[in-house]
């Protein structure tokens, strides 16, 4: 599928005014409130993703917008954009830099387009859909790892697993050489780049995900919901990424298996 570079340039550039001003609120010490679920919500948030939105709808009025601060414009629109400005708010509030924007175009469903910003250091992953995915502008591939017993994995948080995914996800972790918390949408760039080898994640919304699609796949590696289905805009909210196909297979393997196994 080609992929317009007018929807790639103009990503990058909301890439950049989200960036500016999540840098300008970084390691301040107000600006940090809690929304209606309790979970943290900041100024920058609020502000980058305005920002973001009024950039979409000068330049392609005709397209719909999900955004995790400002809901969803949608009129059965082709296409769609997904921001998160902060993914991962609490790292943001805390002062940690495991933290980043996530930007995404989907065409009727499909993600064509996804970045992942880390604007201080100013690291980004760029993908497009049918071409390699890039680091700073440089092709990046993830790394081979067959056996669960060598994987390293990452999760954003241990609660984000409740009921039946705890167990699964306790399964899966048993049987992999380290499992490590905290890097939220960073963890999919590490495993990208080949650092890193599996992400495990449940309760994700459609921002949560959606940027991470093209980014994992350009660069040789699988991700799916925990039935390894492809993920959609119904998709439940479990997400398993890997760098290597024969790592998502045991993965899936471990995750399904009956409960006394």
């Amino acid at each position: 599928m080609h992929v317009n570079e007018t929807y790639v340039d103009l990503a990058g550039r909301l890439a950049e005014a989200s960036g500016k001003i999540v840098r300008r609120h970084f390691r301040s010490l107000s600006g940090v409130g809690e929304k209606q679920d309790s979970t943290p919500v900041t100024i920058a948030d609020k502000e980058a993703e305005i920002v973001m939105r009024e950039m979409i709808q000068v330049e392609y009025p005709d397209h719909g917008i999900v955004g995790e601060e400002g809901g969803n414009t949608l009129q059965n629109n082709e296409f769609v954009w997904v921001l998160d400005p902060i993914d991962g708010t609490k790292n943001y509030a805390s002062g940690s830099y495991q933290f980043g924007t996530l930007i995404s175009l989907l065409k009727g469903g499909i993600c064509i387009l996804g970045i992942i910003d880390q604007p201080v250091l100013k690291e980004r992953w760029l993908g497009v859909r049918g071409q390699p995915t890039t680091f700073n502008g440089d092709p990046v591939q993830a790394r081979t790892c067959d056996e669960l017993t060598h994987a390293w994995m990452y999760s954003s948080s241990p609660d984000m697993f409740r009921l039946d995914d705890k167990k699964k996800f306790a399964r899966l972790a048993s049987r992999v050489k380290y499992s490590l918390f905290g890097t939220d949408c960073i963890g999919y760039g590490l495993v990208a780049s080949g650092f890193t080898d599996i992400i495990c994640e449940a309760q994700m919304k459609l921002w949560d995900y959606t940027a991470h699609i093209p980014i994992i796949e350009g660069a040789g590696g699988v991700i799916s919901d925990w039935m390894g289905n492809p993920l959609t805009l119904n998709s439940r909210g479990t997400v398993l990424a890997c760098g290597d196909v024969r790592m998502h297979e045991a993965a899936l393997e471990a995750l399904s298996e009956p409960e006394n196994s």
